[in-house]
C-alpha cells in the first residue's frame, strides 16, 4: 500500500524501510507521508513492541529529495515547496520522537541532512562500518532543519555540533560511535541480523516503562529538578499498579535474575 517506503512486521518488530535506492534514499514528500502513517499504524498495533527505520540498498538516507523542486520556478514558489516540505518534515521528526515505541535507527550507509536528523530522533542507533554522517545543509545553500537545533548539541556537545555543521565534514563509523551519535558499529555483513536481534530484544522489553523513560529523556532537558523529579514519581507509580510489576518484583525479592539485562547487543 505505500510506493515510496515498504513495511513489515517481524518479532514484535516494525521495519520500516525508506525504499528509494535510485535517489539514495533521499526523502520525497509522498516518502515522509508514508512514514507518519506508518508510524501511526504501528503504535496503533499491539502485537508492534519497538520500530526500525532503514534505507533500501547501501544508503540510509541522503536527506530532502532535491530533485522535487524546480529551480525555474520564481522564488516565491519555491519557498512555498520548502514551507510545505518542513510541515511534513516536522511531523515525521515529531512522531519519533512522541511515538509510544522505542525507535531504532538502522543506518546501513550514508545518512545526510535530514537523514542524518532521522538517526538523531531515534531513540537508539547503530550503522554499518561503512557509514557516513554528513549535516550537509550549508553546501546546497540552506540553513540546518530536521530538528538538528534540538539534537545535535544534546547527543555530541556543543564543540562538536559547531564542528560538524560549520565545516560539513563526515563523521565516519568508528568516531560516530565515539561521539555518541551511534550505540554500536556492526560490520556489513552482519549488520542486517544484529539489528533485527537488537529491535527484537526492544519490541520484547516492557513497553510502557521505555515510553516514560523516552517521555521523560526528552522533556527532562527543558525542565528544573523539581518538574523533573515531580513527573518521575507519577510515572513510578503508575508503574507499581501496572499488571507487570507484582511478578516482576516477585521474582526480584526470590532472587531470579534470569531475565536481565533484557536488551544485549550481539558482539
Amino acid at each position: 500500500m505505500y510506493e515510496d517506503i515498504t513495511y513489515l512486521a517481524d518479532q514484535g518488530v516494525g521495519i520500516v524501510t525508506i525504499n528509494l535506492p535510485k535517489v539514495r534514499n533521499a526523502l520525497s514528500v509522498r516518502a515522509i507521508q508514508e512514514m507518519i502513517d506508518v508510524l501511526n499504524r504501528a503504535e496503533d498495533d499491539g502485537t508492534i513492541g519497538a520500530v526500525m527505520i532503514t534505507g533500501a540498498g547501501d544508503a540510509f538516507c541522503a536527506g530532502f529529495h532535491l530533485r522535487e523542486i524546480s529551480l525555474e520556478r520564481e522564488v516565491e514558489g519555491i519557498r512555498d515547496h520548502f514551507r510545505s516540505a518542513a510541515l511534513w518534515w516536522h511531523q515525521l521528526l515529531h512522531r519519533i520522537v512522541r511515538l509510544r515505541r522505542p525507535v531504532l535507527a538502522a543506518v546501513n550507509g550514508i545518512a545526510a541532512g535530514g537523514g542524518f536528523g532521522l538517526a538523531l530522533a531515534s531513540d537508539m542507533a547503530i550503522c554499518t562500518d561503512t557509514a557516513r554522517f554528513v549535516c550537509a545543509w550549508h553546501t546546497i545553500g540552506i540553513a540546518n532543519d530536521t530538528a538538528t537545533s534540538y539534537s545535535l548539541a544534546r547527543i555530541v556537545g556543543m564543540r562538536r555540533a559547531f564542528e560538524l555543521m560549520l565545516t560539513n565534514r563526515s563523521l565516519a563509523a568508528a568516531e560516530a560511535a565515539e561521539w555518541g551519535v551511534v550505540n554500536r558499529v556492526y560490520p556489513t555483513d552482519r549488520f542486517r541480523a544484529a539489528a533485527m536481534e537488537i529491535a527484537a530484544q526492544l519490541a520484547a522489553a516492557p513497553t510502557h516503562l521505555q515510553v516514560m523513560a523516552k517521555a521523560r529523556f526528552h522533556a527532562g532537558w527543558m525542565q528544573s529538578i523539581e518538574e523533573c523529579t515531580e513527573h518521575e514519581v507519577q510515572n513510578v507509580l503508575a508503574s507499581v499498579v501496572d499488571a507487570h510489576f507484582p511478578p516482576r518484583l516477585n521474582r526480584f525479592l526470590q532472587g531470579d535474575r534470569s531475565d536481565r539485562p533484557q536488551v544485549v547487543f550481539p558482539e
